[in-house]
């Protein structure tokens, strides 16, 4: 039993081992593409790749691309290419047929403007202020409230359920969205939740002892209003600061 174990150990130690030489030859390798000159690196290419780039040298110029500036585009490609190519990854399937590339060349796309969490978390909380508030609207108009409900549905209470909810659950979708070997464990982000809802009901919980002069309870179309209003406000604020991904939904 102790044998099978040690040989198994001895295994799982040459594997690991293996995976970091290789990690290290890669990076080496790369190193080496880097400083190489590119008139040598061209003289490296497959013939696949060479017959791509000759196309893509060809389209460019058709284009209205001078030969200097063609050249040098292709030139600054030749290192990535070199690169995929020992790794087994032909240039069109590195970048697509040479129309493909070409019209990534002349028309590129525009990194993605990534969104702080602030403003994800505002946008979340405005979107639940706007779902808490629609239900508690209707709510409010389909049946009569005796006054402790009024006052857990409270204009405070409102604001403070719609905002730790945004920005608890915007955390919890940036945590997912991370690699995974970014990601903190399961029981982490569970523990962190958790601690979150309890937070949450404590300071709900504080709120519903509050003078109602300073959490008043508002009839159904008052809320209903309120929901317009941060719906419409979430839509000007995404716009405003040119948001397009979600932090939550």
């Amino acid at each position: 039993m102790s044998d099978d174990l040690r040989e198994k150990n001895k295994k799982a130690t040459n594997k690991q081992k293996e995976k970091v030489e290789k990690r290290e030859k890669s990076v080496e390798t790369e190193e080496q593409i880097l400083t190489t000159d590119v008139s040598d690196l061209r003289s490296k290419l497959t013939n696949k790749n060479e017959e791509y780039v000759f196309k893509l040298n060809k389209t460019l110029v058709n284009d209205g691309f001078t030969e200097d500036e063609a050249q040098q585009v292709i030139n600054e490609l030749i290192p990535e290419i070199v690169s995929n190519q020992i790794k087994g990854i032909p240039a069109n399937q590195l970048y697509g047929p040479v129309s493909q590339k070409v019209n990534d060349i002349v028309h590129p796309t525009k990194p993605v403007k990534k969104s702080p969490f602030w403003a994800l978390g505002l946008d979340t909380s405005l979107l639940f202020l706007a779902l808490f508030a629609i239900m508690y609207g209707i709510m409010g108009l389909m049946t009569k409230q005796s006054a402790k409900q009024g006052q857990q549905m409270g204009v405070v209470t409102l604001l403070i359920l719609s905002g730790m909810w945004g920005y608890l659950l915007t955390w919890v979708n940036q945590q997912m969205k991370k690699p995974k070997s970014e990601r903190p464990r399961l029981m982490v982000t569970i523990g962190y939740m958790l601690v979150g809802l309890v937070v949450m009901f404590g300071v709900l919980a504080l709120t519903s002892v509050v003078p109602s002069m300073f959490n008043p309870a508002l009839n159904g179309t008052f809320y209903i209003v309120i929901a317009v209003v941060a719906y419409g406000g979430r839509f000007l604020f995404r716009r405003q600061f040119g948001i397009t991904e979600r932090g939550f939904i």
